[in-house]
């Protein structure tokens, strides 16, 4: 095995300069594809060990000495330019190509083989969780081109590791790779949901593909079927990083570690809380770090790092997503970001908070950290929200062509209300009109003094509505419509207290994702909200529906004012 401190020494402005050599060799040729730069960085390396100085021994010595597999490969993805093969081995030195094919860069190139790679730094975190023992036997589920593990047997050579990987062209990128860097490795080509049960590890990685559902999957392999049968909570639309987790968990031995890279919305979203229950009852969950944004490089989907065993009664929740080294296109998680993480894991801080099994059911069994580090706020005098409310329900689910054919030129009595609609906690006057409404849709219907509230986006619009008699408004799908038992509460004085400091806070203690914060029913049924005497309240509802009139005269005086400035040019003879 090559020697990596030495590979390590090799400047990064030399890797750079390779990219930028293949780029400026396949100009015109073919847009950038890191998987046929790295398969010529290859070949080079081929070519300068074994003193190979033109294109006819080299195609001979890829046919005859290397395996049929990974001939096909490379002249499939290497096609017409191996030429370029040749002339990166009369330009760079062995260590210099060997570099390069360690790092294996693939910043600006594009999205790479339907996948993407594992950053290092999340690599280098992976690896510290889970503080990988002398002989234990490691794996990466949706090994990709080898990344975790070109990493992680560094210090570990005497580990038995093991990759398993779908896609052939990672496969062979991983093989070559484990070759030179890693040769304690076993890689397999394959279906990680096909990999044999009595397959044991003691510690297993996976940054699996995101944003998928169980229907996405190979329904019809065996796993699978037998998991919907072991777990009565897996749904249709579960999302697929709890099926991941499900077989990554089934390959742990008794005393096993695994970490895997899921998505955010799987820690926080209704679809896959019963799956989430399921984990976290069964003592499968113990720990939650949420990573920060844009630590990949060609998505900026927000992250979280789940750790699974066995035995945990308590979930030790993690905030890192301010941990990080902010960059232009990409952040990166430094050395020292990730001690603080590591000590995160067994130190309390403002970072860190550990649950019991009783706060998350009262959460919905949420794993999201910023649903529980928020700072308590007290309320005087509080209720929660759904114990004033008569009914609470979401906008109509219309898709952009259906409400695009309701849509009517002329006025009518029915109007359609947007979030765009609702401006400084105001409704605008000029809604679109909608043509004869389908009885269907009445039950989406916003009433008069109703209390509205957006679903998604930071920070979430509030409003009341009114509606006159005769008229109908029909709720955006990304709205709450709540009717409030105004024998118990005046909406605007609700209005007024979510408009507030105090107010504001509440709503985003709720509020879970990183990217788009989201808010559920439950919670918010949940939210706890101050409940004065009707007297009270009906005297600060007034002074704010006061303080809002004298708003929309200011508006008008605004708009007249701008009207004006437009005749300037002309009244002056």
């Amino acid at each position: 095995m090559l020697d990596r401190n030495e590979i390590r020494k090799i400047d990064a402005k030399v890797v750079s300069e390779i990219s930028w050599k293949i780029a400026n060799f396949m100009r015109g040729m073919a847009p950038a594809d890191p998987k046929q730069n790295f398969v010529l960085v290859y070949l080079a390396f081929v070519a300068l060990t074994n003193e190979i100085d033109n294109i006819d021994d080299l195609l001979f010595f890829i046919e005859d000495k290397i395996s049929e597999q990974r001939a096909m490969f490379a002249k499939e993805v290497a096609r017409d330019s191996i030429e370029i093969a040749l002339q990166l081995s009369k330009t760079f030195s062995e260590e210099d190509l060997l570099a390069y094919l360690f790092v294996f860069p693939r910043e600006y190139s594009g999205r790479f083989g339907g996948e993407y790679g594992t950053p290092e730094s999340l690599s280098k975190l992976a690896v510290r969780v889970l503080d990988i023992k002398e002989n234990e036997r490691v794996a990466d589920f949706g090994s990709g081109a080898g990344d975790f593990i070109t990493l992680a047997t560094e210090g570990h050579e005497i580990n038995p590791f093991y990759g398993i990987e779908l896609n052939t062209y990672s496969y062979e990128i991983s093989k070559i790779r484990a070759e030179l860097f890693a040769d304690n490795t076993e890689f397999e080509l394959g279906d990680m949901f096909a990999v044999s049960m009595d397959k044991k590890f003691e510690k297993i990685f996976s940054n699996y593909p995101f944003g998928m559902r169980l229907i996405h999957l190979q329904t019809g392999s065996a796993y699978i079927e037998d998991l919907l049968k072991r777990m009565p909570e897996i749904k249709r639309a579960t999302s697929s990083d709890w099926i991941f987790n499900s077989v990554i968990f089934d390959h742990l031995t008794e005393n096993g570690k695994a970490v895997a890279i899921m998505t955010n919305g799987s820690t926080w979203n209704s679809i896959d809380q019963r799956i989430r229950e399921y984990f976290i009852r069964n003592g499968y969950v113990e720990a939650v770090i949420s990573l920060p944004a844009k630590l990949f490089e060609f998505t900026n989907i927000a992250t979280t790092m789940i750790v699974l065993s066995r035995g945990n009664k308590e979930v030790r929740l993690v905030d890192a997503t301010a941990l990080c080294e902010q960059g232009r296109r990409q952040n990166v998680i430094t050395d020292e970001n990730i001690e603080h993480i590591i000590s995160l894991l067994k130190e309390d801080g403002d970072e860190t908070i550990t649950v019991d099994l009783k706060t998350l059911q009262n959460n919905e069994f949420v794993l999201n950290p910023s649903r529980y580090l928020e700072k308590t706020i007290e309320i005087e005098d509080g209720v929660e929200l759904g114990s004033l409310m008569k009914r609470i329900t979401r906008g109509a689910p219309l898709r952009a062509s259906e409400l695009d054919e309701m849509v009517s030129d002329e006025p009518t009595d029915t109007q359609y209300l947007m979030l765009a609609n609702i401006q400084n906690g105001m409704i605008s006057e000029d809604l679109p009109y909608l043509k004869e409404l389908d009885a269907k849709l009445d039950k989406y219907c916003i009433g008069n003094r109703n209390l509205l509230l957006s679903k998604n986006g930071a920070p979430f619009k509030v409003a009341v509505a009114e509606v006159e008699e005769g008229r109908k408004i029909l709720g955006n799908g990304n709205l709450f419509i709540i009717e409030l038992d105004e024998e118990k509460v005046n909406p605007y004085f609700i209005k007024a207290f979510f408009d507030s400091e105090v107010g504001t806070a509440v709503l985003k203690s709720i509020a879970v994702g990183a990217t788009i914060p989201n808010i559920s029913a439950e919670s918010l049924k949940k939210l706890i909200v101050p409940l004065p005497s009707m007297e009270k309240q009906n005297e600060i509802a007034n002074l704010y529906q006061a303080k809002q009139d004298e708003i929309k005269v200011l508006q008008l005086k605004i708009q007249k004012a701008q009207n004006d400035l437009r005749g300037i040019f002309g009244e002056v003879k």
